[in-house]
């Protein structure tokens, strides 16, 4: 076998031992959270860094865009990571770690949701846009890997992907996206009192 092969292997073996491992009873409560948030018309905010970040923004697309239909009423979703203006302004004005939490200030309100994306639950800017939502009476959700970190012990549902390898965390938030967004294009088609 040649080093490109056994690197495939190993990799792929990884992927699946995380995949196994994934806890389904929390993937099934993130998507009740998100059902409940629809249902009542609340808002749902996503944030990460780096990987984290393009995974934050492509779960709001997709959650926005791919799970509508004719005369389905839409989630109201927003990825806190996408306007560069306000991400950069409040960086540099008051300092990185404040960038999620300053967003938040203008908008979040009791029952709205919080998805938090980061691999090793640790980053600042996460951790106070967590504490904030939670003191306003948001419900947080955390995609997670690693141990979780300070975020694991915060959010209000804590899923980790059991893999201290940012590639394969990576890879698994973007599959709990996928999963996410199948499901809800075929609910939302199949479910009348839910059409707006």
């Amino acid at each position: 076998m040649s080093e490109v092969h056994a690197h495939v292997e190993d990799y792929l073996e990884r992927l699946h031992r995380a995949i196994d491992g994934l806890p389904r009873e929390r993937l099934a409560e993130l998507a009740q959270t998100l059902l409940s948030a629809y249902h009542n018309d609340k808002q749902v905010f996503t944030i990460g860094n780096g990987g984290s970040s393009s995974t934050a923004s492509h779960l709001a697309a997709d959650l926005a865009k791919n799970t509508t239909g004719p005369n389905v009423r839409r989630f109201r979703i927003t990825s806190l990571n996408d306007n560069a203006a306000i991400v950069t302004a409040l960086a540099n004005d008051l300092g990185y770690e404040h960038v999620f939490r300053e967003q938040l200030v203008n908008l979040i309100r009791a029952g709205d949701v919080l998805i938090a994306v980061s691999a090793s639950g640790n980053s600042p800017n996460v951790i106070e846009a967590i504490r904030y939502a939670r003191q306003q009476s948001a419900y947080v959700v955390a995609l997670l890997g690693f141990d979780g970190g300070i975020a694991a012990t915060l959010a209000d549902n804590a899923i980790i992907v059991p893999s201290r390898d940012f590639g394969i965390v990576e890879d698994l938030h973007l599959a709990i996206n996928h999963i996410l967004v199948e499901h809800f294009r075929h609910a939302l088609a199949q479910a009348p009192a839910w059409v707006s």
